[in-house]
């Protein structure tokens, strides 16, 4: 009896020994089932399309990083191999119908013709073959993660628009909230009048993507006619809402009046993505 319950106690503790590290490997097909097909981003908005991470998620070398706008990716092949996990895929971007992010294969602009976007992504095999961690480190299917890390102009839009569940997003031409002091225009406050400024440029994406539209930013342009406080009211995407930003700063207005005054005034301005 004794020789029984000790052999069933050694079968016990080997059960117990290897599903513990077994329950944790990532298949193949797990790993497509969890990646191909899925809507994801790049959370560290790496710009290099071939990138190299170690077992933990952690990139190996340097990349620049791009709007988030620009960091989605589709992966369309998975290889599992013994030293590390082999991802193709392509890169997509984020354009904004009705305020609605849709997806858009990103092309990229060669001297021959416009092509897609590839991308490779290589991880370190980690202990145990579990690349959880390592994946969750690398994407996200939630764009609400960025938020916290977006940039001030970003805020205000992305709090109402890319949380889950967001209600349809206001009218391009409704307002954020005016700081105190700040005059709305109407009602005896003439509007600010733009008398010099850049234009905005494209980046290459939405060149050989042909991505036209308009974005929508709100500014309170001071008693001198200088802008700040920039807020994104109605985004375009692919990057080009941060051209727009680059662009708007660089404006030169006369000032709002009230009763013959300059007054600080918050209004919205149109920033045109029409021709390439």
């Amino acid at each position: 009896m004794e020789r029984m319950l000790s052999g069933l106690v050694c079968k016990l503790a080997l059960i117990c020994a290897f599903p513990i590290s077994l329950l944790g490997q990532s298949t193949a097909d797990v790993i497509q089932a969890r990646l191909v097909g899925k809507p994801l981003y790049l959370r560290g908005l790496w710009k290099e399309d071939k990138l190299h991470f170690d077992s933990r998620g952690k990139l190996r070398g340097n990349s620049q990083t791009l709007p988030f706008t620009l960091s989605g990716i589709d992966i369309t092949k998975v290889d599992l191999e013994p030293k590390g996990l082999v991802l193709e895929g392509q890169r997509v971007g984020i354009k904004f119908e009705r305020s609605a992010p849709q997806r858009v294969p990103l092309l990229e602009n060669s001297k021959w013709h416009d092509h897609e976007e590839q991308m490779h992504v290589e991880i370190d095999a980690p202990p145990g073959a579990d690349y959880t961690s390592a994946l969750e480190a690398i994407f996200t299917g939630d764009l609400a993660d960025f938020i916290p890390s977006l940039p001030i102009a970003w805020q205000n839009y992305a709090n109402k628009n890319l949380q889950p569940n967001s209600p349809p997003s206001s009218p391009a031409t409704e307002q954020p909230p005016s700081p105190p002091g700040v005059r709305r225009v109407g009602g005896g406050v003439s509007p600010p009048r733009r008398i010099s400024g850049a234009e905005p440029k494209y980046n290459d994406y939405a060149l050989a993507t042909k991505i036209t539209g308009t974005c929508y930013i709100f500014m309170v342009v001071d008693e001198k006619g200088k802008p700040s406080q920039f807020s994104i009211v109605r985004p375009l995407g692919i990057g080009l809402d941060e051209q727009a930003l680059i662009a708007v700063q660089q404006y030169v207005f006369e000032p709002a009046m009230e009763g013959g005054k300059p007054v600080p005034a918050a209004i919205n301005v149109a920033v045109n993505f029409a021709t390439f």
